[in-house]
């Protein structure tokens, strides 16, 4: 009864292995308890999955206003509080049926803070776009598979390709996610081009509207490509590694010296039992628009460790480890020049396939001169009195209800 908790995102995930070579797309756990052959999922490429992500977070630095600054899959704290709520219907490309639908519907503190940033192109004049429009909207998209050639193509709102662990919460071997994970898209919303090779790679081509935006403020696309691999052997265990280059104009200067590149490389590895995965990143943008046009960089990653200490018939029981850190110069992603170093530890037990609770412990510290996290009445970036270091303890309980099935003969 084993969940699959993967190592990678669930958008790192493979799914629907053909004559070796490797479909990437995103991958919801699998309940082992159902058959996951090769002819199984052919006759039942349809997957329905709806959970509740909620729990009580304590933060150390008690802020007024509540808030986990610069996380947005946990953004409350010190409060009960429902993270998020989903609900998502997908296809999974056949030879048969060889198109894919992702369809996904959320709400909750989460789903807000995601979408905070999102642009209006046309600013008080613009309409139809914004965070209101697009915080309910988890996936939307539409594709084909080429079974022949392996090519596979499709257009809409996706989850990010981008690091390790994925927005969903539940789906994390961790609550909380690294400082590389929040710093990175969740989303991604433009047209994807990926083509399997042998012996497990493939390769992905992205034209996107931008960084983590649905909408595009600025009237010209960028850009992902990818290299992608995985090997799922009885005797090694499964592999995976990644390499994903982000580039493209993210401000008002759209001439290429002022394009902002984001590179990122993953490996994990999974036995039955116990996991482990490294992901490190870099990114940086010449801001132009600024006097003597200052190169802004960013760089980090963490150290996944993740297992099953208990294996039950009606409950797991799961361990995790994770140190992570952060390095920036500029005001491009967290806003300050810093480290940002984290350390995390998560216990929790999976019940009758359905329910996950879970507790963690969370230590961040910052390098910013003038500090960096909420504290007290402290609640603004600017505040002279923000606090180092912070201390979290999670509390979180998810239900999760997924199933696979097809339709018509």
């Amino acid at each position: 009864m084993l969940l699959a908790l993967t190592f990678a995102a669930a958008a790192l995930a493979p799914s629907e292995p053909e004559d070796g070579a490797e479909s990437w797309a995103v991958v919801l756990p699998t309940n082992t308890e159902e058959d996951t052959s090769d002819d199984t999922r052919a006759s039942r490429p349809w997957t329905v999955l709806a959970f509740v992500d909620t729990g009580y977070a304590f933060n150390s630095n008690r802020p007024d206003n509540h808030i986990y600054r610069g996380t947005s899959t946990h953004p409350r704290t010190d409060e009960f509080t429902v993270n998020l709520g989903l609900a998502a219907l997908t296809h999974a490309p056949t030879p048969k049926q060889p198109y894919r639908l992702e369809l996904g519907l959320q709400a909750g503190s989460a789903a807000d803070a995601l979408v905070a940033a999102e642009p209006v192109p046309g600013g008080d004049d613009g309409r139809f776009a914004g965070s209101e429009t697009w915080k309910h909207l988890a996936l939307a998209n539409a594709g084909g598979r080429i079974e022949r050639s392996g090519t596979e193509i499709g257009a809409g709102l996706f989850s990010s390709p981008i690091g390790i662990g994925g927005f969903w919460t539940p789906f994390n071997a961790n609550v909380s996610p690294t400082w590389e994970s929040n710093a990175a898209p969740f989303y991604l919303a433009g047209a994807r081009v990926m083509q399997d090779l042998p012996k497990g790679f493939g390769l992905q081509a992205w034209v996107i509207n931008g960084w983590q935006t649905i909408g595009d403020a600025n009237g010209a696309p960028s850009y992902l490509a990818g290299a992608t691999w995985a090997r799922d052997d009885l005797r090694s265990g499964a592999w995976n590694a990644n390499a994903f280059v982000f580039f493209g104009p993210e401000g008002d200067d759209l001439s290429a010296d002022a394009w902002r590149t984001h590179a990122d490389a993953n490996v994990g590895w999974r036995g039955e039992r116990l996991g482990v995965a490294a992901v490190w990143d870099y990114g940086q943008e010449t801001r132009t628009d600024l006097a003597g046009s200052p190169v802004h960089a960013w760089s980090g990653g963490g150290l996944f460790i993740d297992g099953v200490a208990y294996d039950g018939k009606s409950v797991d029981v799961e361990l995790a480890a994770r140190p992570d850190a952060w390095y920036e110069r500029g005001d491009r992603i967290y806003g300050v020049d810093q480290w940002l170093l984290s350390g995390t530890a998560t216990a929790g037990v999976f019940l009758w396939d359905h329910l996950r609770v879970r507790v963690e412990y969370r230590y961040d510290r910052s390098t910013a001169d003038a500090g960096f996290f909420y504290r007290g009445a402290s609640t603004s970036d600017t505040s002279p009195t923000l606090a180092s270091e912070q201390h979290t303890i999670f509390l979180n309980a998810a239900g999760v209800l997924q199933h696979s099935f097809g339709l018509g003969k």
